[in-house]
């Protein structure tokens, strides 16, 4: 099945009802279905083929949505990008899935200057005149397209633990089946109003926000990014937000302001990913609006979404609830056996979300599956009662406000500096940010002068906000193994020791 034909059946059958809106202006279904079309038959007239790469490099918008279903419609692949990413990243992203169109706006397109790309792609640009806005303007949305659909939907990049991004390849039936059952779990409907904050190139909020609410028929309201905790609470209280998604950090900032009581707030469903939320924020959230938290758990292959506790039964602090409607999970030893109630190993997975593979990578893909099953690299253990709970991440994912940061990505960029000898990158905790980024560093001399500063520069650079470390800590010496790898644990053990 194909989320698109649901919006197309939006379209005829409830063709007024609002769609989606932002702050200067909003879509019906049938409006909203209607650019799509154009945008759709424009990529045919372009030249795009069944199983293209189309590049969405964009904020939270109403171009990203057009993009993302138009896509779906022409049998194209769409690949959603983070446009805070540095020349040196979207050059490997771009040259991985090599799209024939690129979307995005004038400050990326800046960026993508000092980046090489290989092939010619075409650019679609975000308020500029000659652009997005002519296409949707001039274009024709009666006329019919004719494309041979394929599997392949979407290319999600995240980072492997061995430094290079790779694309997590997703099927229409692994995003539509994620979307309808995490809708149906929640009793989501057309009167469904939900806040999109969080950023639409993951596929967190692609499936938890606005597909799941477009297989409903409910309405969608965007915010370009995480501006304050006032913003996002003042527009909830405007918009009559029924329904939000967001990492732990969203609901701390707002947990924090100083006004939060003030806001009448229509609130049903508040549902929190991407990183562990702390039972303070749980229970201070329950103390203020009367209602919990529903946490959950996912990973860019698998759509996102795995388990989540149970919206109307028992949520339990610090678990990631049960397996959703048709995914099955188990918990293995090293001998691939399944352990015992309360025993932890490495979860695996396996179901109608799990990824087609990884985009052009089939050593990847023989060490990501084990007999059918997905290795998500996570420590996990299960309860008594089927509860699950992660243990401890088996791949070192740092995870900053929501987003995954993979260290040796980090250390890869830190070894290209000529002043470095050795580098490991750790997380150590933080109240606002869940988790900050940590480098300690040997040098080749101690001849460096003004050494943080300049390694600094460098990072933010080559590296995104995100990814950037906090700490900068040069050092002697790293404690190793006799065979000579780098003891990270000893390395935590300091931070809390």
């Amino acid at each position: 099945m194909n989320l698109d034909l649901i919006l197309q059946k939006h379209a005829r059958t409830i063709p007024s009802k609002l769609a989606v809106g932002w702050e200067s202006g909003s879509y019906t279904y049938k409006q909203l279905n209607d650019e799509i079309q154009k945008l759709a038959i424009y990529f045919c007239i372009s030249g795009v083929e069944s199983g293209d790469r189309i590049a969405i490099i964009l904020a939270n918008c109403p171009e990203f949505i057009i993009s993302y279903y138009a896509c779906m419609r022409v049998g194209a692949i769409s690949v959603p990008i983070n446009p805070a990413l540095t020349p040196r990243e979207f050059g490997i992203t771009l040259n991985d899935s090599m799209p024939k169109i690129i979307i995005t706006d004038e400050k990326v397109k800046e960026s993508l200057l000092n980046t090489r790309i290989e092939g010619k792609p075409l650019y679609i640009m975000v308020n500029n005149k000659n652009s997005f806005s002519d296409i949707l303007h001039n274009g024709m949305a009666e006329s019919t397209i004719i494309t041979k659909r394929i599997e392949e939907s979407s290319i999600i990049y995240t980072s492997g633990t061995m430094g290079l991004p790779k694309g997590a390849v997703l099927t229409h039936n692994n995003l539509y089946h994620n979307a309808k059952t995490y809708a149906e779990a929640f009793d989501m409907d057309e009167n469904e109003k939900t806040l999109i904050v969080a950023p639409l190139f993951h596929t967190a909020a692609q499936t938890c926000c606005l597909n799941s609410t477009i297989y409903s028929g409910g309405y969608s309201c965007l915010l370009p990014r995480w501006e304050s905790s006032s913003k996002t609470l003042s527009t909830m209280e405007e918009e009559e937000i029924t329904f939000f998604f967001g990492p732990p950090t969203m609901y701390t900032y707002m947990l924090n302001d100083p006004n939060i009581k003030s806001y009448n707030l229509k609130l049903r469903i508040a549902f929190s990913g991407a990183a562990p939320l702390p039972e303070e924020i749980f229970n201070k959230w329950r103390d203020t609006f009367g209602f919990e938290i529903v946490e959950g758990y996912g990973l860019s292959e698998t759509s996102p979404v795995v388990t989540f506790n149970p919206p109307k039964g028992r949520k339990k602090s610090g678990s990631i609830g049960l397996p959703m409607q048709d995914i099955r999970v188990k918990i293995v030893n090293e001998l691939l056996e399944e352990v015992q109630i309360d025993e932890s190993g490495e979860l695996l997975v396996q179901g109608p979300n799990v990824m087609k593979g990884y985009w052009n990578r089939a050593e990847e893909n023989e060490l990501a599956f084990v007999n059918g099953w997905f290795k998500t690299g996570d420590i996990a253990k299960r309860d008594s009662e089927g509860y699950l709970y992660i243990i401890d991440r088996k791949k070192d994912i740092i995870i900053r406000s929501g987003f995954n940061v993979y260290p040796r990505e980090i250390e890869e960029v830190f070894y290209q500096h000529p002043a470095v000898l050795e580098v490991a990158v750790i997380g150590y905790p933080d109240a606002d940010k869940g988790e900050l980024v940590k480098a300690i560093i040997t040098l080749k001399s101690g001849d460096y002068k003004n050494i943080h500063e300049e390694l600094g520069a460098y990072c933010r650079q080559n590296l995104a906000t995100y990814k950037v470390p906090q700490i900068i800590e040069i050092v002697k010496e790293l404690p190793k193994t006799s065979s000579g790898k780098i003891l990270k644990i000893k390395l935590r053990e300091q931070l809390t020791g």
